[in-house]
């Protein structure tokens, strides 16, 4: 291989990105580039279409990719490649691998009996969703990647991969290194109406990387906080967007003040919501400006891509010459 791959991490081109999706996996993955690691990031196309039509997610790649540049993902340090540039490679490969696993088992993962729970029935939610966790062990093994960062989540997936990986290597011999989770914080960023997590599918409650300056105002504006001295999730969710958001330390403290303040019964949640707006609006200045940046050359993306996933290409084809002289002795 031309370089080992010490982390890999995906993310699945769904639509814009919110500034809970920025604060909970975006700026994990910049401090581990800032701080001398070369991450490889590929584009989950495949796994998109458990839950998006596939021309819908063929549009959102490359928007995904500007938005991740725009936000600081640094080229030179971070590998981005998409997922189906590989497929052939990644469904072979989860062909082996799903020889190594009962129906029992993964029915057993929680994420896929969570997943039944909340609104899919066994009889509705499509087979994507039951291979998944085998999908993710073939996207990690097949860069014989050595550690992924996940959030509480997609441990149980990574167990089912280091699962994998072991039964093959005793099975065929030492083949796959076995990935080591390394488990990202999880932050809990609630909708801005007060309904369970942000997120895309509820877009009054989120505030999109893409939204106007107004339009992300409004939403701060009208969000919930807390009554007469209360904590409420809702307004430990804000005061965790203001304080990770690329705010100043002065803007921290007068956080923190504001709270304290709040806590002794005085009236500041318009004054705290003033400074939220503050905050977020100069973020999204800064990364739309970027953004076009990033656009205004439509062939940067195309140079990115190109030489992330001739990298992919590699480092898959590598590894399935090994799998398959191991299975098959030629």
């Amino acid at each position: 291989m031309e370089k080992n791959v010490n982390i890999l991490t995906g993310v699945r081109p769904t639509g814009s990105l919110t500034i809970a999706n920025y604060l909970g996996a975006v700026k994990p993955l910049l401090e581990l580039q800032n701080s001398g690691e070369e991450p490889l990031l590929f584009v989950a196309d495949l796994h998109a279409i458990t839950d998006y039509e596939p021309e819908q997610v063929k549009q959102y790649i490359r928007e995904l990719v500007a938005d991740y540049l725009a936000l600081g993902v640094d080229p030179e340090k971070t590998t981005i490649y998409v997922q189906s540039v590989i497929k052939g490679q990644i469904m072979t490969l989860s062909a082996y691998l799903a020889r190594l696993t009962t129906v029992a088992e993964l029915l057993r993962v929680p994420t896929i009996k969570d997943k039944i729970k909340h609104g899919q029935s066994a009889e509705s939610a499509n087979a994507l969703l039951f291979f998944y966790p085998v999908l993710m062990a073939a996207d990690i093994l097949i860069q014989r990647a050595k550690s992924i960062p996940v959030g509480e989540d997609q441990v149980a997936h990574l167990e089912t991969t280091r699962v994998l990986a072991e039964r093959f290597n005793k099975k065929y011999g030492e083949i796959f290194p076995i990935p080591k989770v390394t488990q990202v914080k999880s932050l809990r960023i609630l909708s801005l109406k007060g309904d369970g997590k942000m997120s895309k599918s509820s877009p009054e409650g989120a505030i999109f990387l893409t939204d106007t300056l107004e339009e992300a105002e409004k939403k701060i504006k009208r969000a919930q906080t807390a009554g007469d001295k209360e904590m409420t999730p809702s307004l430990e969710s804000l005061l965790l967007i203001v304080k990770m958001l690329d705010s100043t330390e002065e803007e921290q403290k007068r956080a923190d003040d504001i709270i304290v303040r709040h806590k002794n019964g005085e009236q500041v949640m318009g004054e705290f919501k003033d400074l939220a707006i503050e905050i977020v609006k100069r973020f999204l200045t800064r990364f739309q400006t970027k953004r076009k940046e990033v656009l205004a050359d439509p062939t940067y993306i195309d140079k990115v891509l190109e030489q992330g996933n001739d990298f992919a290409r590699k480092n898959a084809d590598e590894t399935m010459v090994m799998v398959e002289k191991a299975m098959y002795g030629n």
